[in-house]
């Protein structure tokens, strides 16, 4: 295995489980009315999964270093940019669809109240969502098109 693709791995398993687990706490909180101290679970989960991936890509690069294989750079760099390309469309289409719930929302007169505290934690958490599961199907992608060998 190259160490783009245990990179990649090991960015889809640590994002899955810090950033799954950052939700559901989100999702419980949000149910139960609270939103306190989100930022800080905001910053631990980002601190969590810096220095999970860091700690783990740089583990495995030097446990396996002899056995490094040579980067085909052409079919490899070609999977990260289709996948790069779907993950940004994605996140642009999921920006547009959160731009209309808005835009719809003024038209019948609703009041989504992003202007309270626990409207602002919604927002953010939604528009962190995006760029997660953008980020997650990028790394998902490039891994089902690099070519196996």
């Amino acid at each position: 295995m190259t160490h783009r693709r245990t990179h990649l791995w090991i960015s889809l398993v640590v994002g899955l489980a810090v950033w799954g687990a950052y939700f559901f706490h989100f999702i419980q909180l949000t149910r139960r009315g609270e939103t306190g101290g989100l930022a800080l679970w905001f910053l631990g989960a980002l601190a969590v999964t810096v220095v999970a991936e860091t700690v783990a890509t740089g583990l495995i690069a030097w446990l396996f270093r002899r056995r490094a294989r040579e980067l085909d750079e052409g079919p490899t760099l070609q999977a990260a940019l289709k996948a790069s390309h779907v993950a940004l469309m994605l996140l642009v289409v999921m920006a547009l669809a959160a731009a209309a719930v808005l835009a719809f929302a003024s038209l019948f007169g609703w009041s989504l109240d992003l202007s309270g505290a626990q409207g602002q934690v919604i927002a953010a958490n939604v528009l962190l969502a995006m760029v997660v599961i953008a980020e997650l199907l990028r790394a998902a992608l490039t891994l089902a098109l690099i070519p196996r060998r």
